[in-house]
């Protein structure tokens, strides 16, 4: 089982990690947990706002693939996100075949109402209107000087074209090495319009410039919406600022912004930033949403020794199993089941063994178990990682 695979497990027993909602539906509502899944995924929704439509379409379609091995309840999600890149394309009817499909292979998807509200929105651009050409003028602007292009940027995000429009401006604005293009975005950060707001956002972490990030972490500090904190967050993870997201991680108030901080640290892979959240934090579902991270960032030995540390409270050896389950490490749970000694406990390496897939460790202590119970109790767990291998257990017992 993979990584992706079992990241989809750990959320369902530990009833974590929901989308969010969207009336058009947000680019981190489904970003995958997975190392490989999720830069894949940041990698396509990089092109989307680079307007890079044929690469964010081939990324979206490997996610699908991806998905439709290891879980296939999940591909609705990337069948959304293929239309929208389709739809933005002003390749209309290929994303209709798209969204048919989505409600043919999916039809209670919770998609279902985004992928039809594209088609629906204000902002689908129609072939042959003016706002086809002023897109295509917009990125013509890419070669032009830039003391005559900026100024042209400027009028179109004050004026009333449609945020598609706009969103390019930015991208263009965002590719001068310019302090008056930079400004500008940094400007637009303060904008009424939040998808607008967000945009900017997004374009100056992509920047990565040191003036940019200075203007994230001062609309950060001032900033009340945690959507804006969100995208913020975002936006360094693709700048690769761990510091930063710890101390939002750390500091942060609002429970899902400070969920979000977390969750990017695991993605960059930064065990030492979540070894000292962890050990600060007081808050459970904070440690909690720690561990999980510690998994993405594939810390398994860190998590094996949390997990047979007598020292720390049952819930919190249970979740470090589950990470561990993430983190794929099947040389550890052998051994912390056999140390485990409570039922709790023992369920709780049994469940990481089935997030991590580890239906060899599973026969080899079902061969060895003495109990009825503990051998149903295997038996059922067997029987969801490796049907074959619980085939040729009842096989014995029968």
């Amino acid at each position: 089982m993979t990584r992706f695979a079992s990241f989809a497990l750990a959320a369902a027993i530990a009833l974590a990690l929901s989308p969010r909602a969207h009336a058009v539906a947000s680019d981190d509502a489904m970003a995958p947990s997975d190392k490989a899944a999720n830069a894949l995924y940041w990698e396509a929704q990089s092109s989307l706002r680079a307007s890079d439509w044929p690469t964010a379409l081939q990324r979206f379609e490997q996610l699908e693939k991806q998905l439709r091995e290891r879980e296939p309840q999940s591909a609705d999600a990337a069948l959304y996100w293929r239309a929208y890149t389709l739809v933005q394309a002003r390749r209309t009817t290929e994303a209709r075949k798209v969204v048919e499909r989505l409600h043919r292979e999916f039809p209670k998807s919770r998609w279902g109402g985004d992928a039809d509200a594209l088609f629906a929105a204000k902002d689908v651009p129609k072939a042959g209107d003016d706002g086809e050409l002023a897109d295509a003028a917009i990125e013509a602007l890419l070669s032009a000087p830039p003391e005559r292009a900026i100024p042209l940027l400027k009028r179109v995000l004050d004026g009333t074209r449609p945020a598609r429009t706009k969103k390019r401006a930015l991208f263009v604005l965002s590719q001068y090495d310019e302090p008056a293009a930079l400004e500008i975005v940094a400007a637009t950060t303060r904008h009424a319009d939040p998808d607008l707001r967000r945009e900017a956002i997004r374009v100056l972490g992509i920047g990565g410039q040191p003036r940019g990030l200075d203007v994230l972490r001062e609309s950060y500090a001032s900033s009340s919406d945690p959507a804006d904190k969100r995208a913020i967050i975002e936006a360094w993870m693709i700048a690769g600022r761990k510091d930063l997201i710890l101390a939002a991680a750390r500091d942060e108030k609002d429970a899902s912004v400070r969920h979000q901080a977390t969750q990017m640290l695991g993605t960059l892979d930064a065990e030492p930033e979540l070894r000292q959240l962890l050990d600060t934090s007081k808050d459970p579902a904070q440690r909690d949403a720690v561990l999980q991270a510690l998994g993405i960032a594939g810390a398994a030995s860190t998590l094996a020794t949390i997990a047979v540390d007598t020292k720390q409270d049952e819930p919190t050896r249970m979740a470090a199993m589950r990470g561990l389950g993430i983190a794929g490490g099947k040389e550890y749970l052998g051994e912390i089941y056999a140390k485990a000694n409570t039922p709790a406990l023992r369920d709780g390496a049994l469940q990481a063994m089935l997030i991590a897939g580890d239906g060899k460790t599973m026969l080899e202590l079902y061969r060895k178990a003495t109990s009825t119970e503990e051998k149903k109790a295997l038996l059922r767990m067997l029987s969801l990682v490796d049907s074959d291998a619980a085939l040729e257990a009842i096989e014995k017992e029968l």
